[in-house]
């Protein structure tokens, strides 16, 4: 059972920038990338100080561990950024505050009513529940600016995969942590409780309008893309674009 794309789609992947004239596609001086938890979910953590850092999607139990490492030299994961309420992205925000209690979890005010339900369908994918989830200590809203980190975040609600699905967008390093919202070559599923398919296509065209080509696009799960690959290969913003993607998702 695949609970996050319309179809299916390991790894490590780590950067620290170590100077302000070294070329880069990114441009973050410290960018860490794991794929974690029972649905291979991609966590990302990232900072402009060296000393605190913001981590995103907390989606499996290697997390701890994750925080616990970065501490040992000195950075401090005091921000867990959430896409969307989904077990596999959110669970395991606890396991950081066990290592870092002042850890602040942000998640979108619309998933207020379904995040604790989303928690209770650990068990069709026979996984344990944990200890303890985390309740967000900030809700998030649609446009909001996030100053964080030495990074300047802004919040795109993009309802669909569920009702409090975001992106967080970094306009100055063109970077788009999307979430499940898009993946290469598909999109979030919309059959899901708590999922809507007409407020999916609304959120598409919103994603296609406000992210220019030239962005790097971050999903929730599966391989990095960017925005002008997706435009001319992914067949749902095909159809978007052709005015047809009602006959796929409807």
């Amino acid at each position: 059972m695949n609970l996050d794309s319309q179809q299916d789609t390991g790894g490590y992947d780590i950067y620290l920038k170590k100077g302000s004239n070294e070329s880069s596609a990114r441009k973050v001086k410290f960018w860490q990338h794991h794929v974690v938890g029972p649905l291979q979910t991609n966590c990302f953590v990232l900072s402009n100080t060296m000393t605190e850092a913001i981590l995103i999607d907390p989606g499996g139990p290697e997390v701890k561990g994750i925080a616990s490492d970065l501490e040992k030299q000195g950075i401090r994961i005091t921000h867990v950024l959430v896409t969307h309420g989904h077990f596999d992205h959110l669970a395991w925000a606890s396991e950081i505050q066990k290592v870092i209690e002042e850890a602040k979890v942000y998640l979108h005010h619309d998933e207020k009513d379904s995040y604790e339900k989303f928690y209770d369908m650990m068990h069709f994918f026979g996984l344990n529940k944990i200890d303890h989830l985390s309740e967000p200590d900030v809700w998030i809203k649609d446009n909001q600016i996030l100053n964080l980190s030495g990074l300047k975040i802004k919040v795109i609600h993009v309802p669909g995969h569920s009702p409090g699905s975001v992106i967080y967008m970094l306009e100055e390093e063109k970077d788009a942590y999307v979430g499940d919202c898009i993946f290469r070559n598909s999109i979030g599923r919309v059959d899901l409780p708590f999922s809507s398919p007409k407020k999916m296509i609304q959120s598409l065209k919103k994603v296609t309008s406000e992210i220019t080509d030239e962005y790097r696009l971050l999903p929730g799960h599966g391989l990095e893309t960017n925005m002008k690959a997706e435009k001319k290969h992914n067949p749902y913003l095909i159809a978007l674009r052709r005015g047809m993607l009602d006959q796929l998702l409807l």
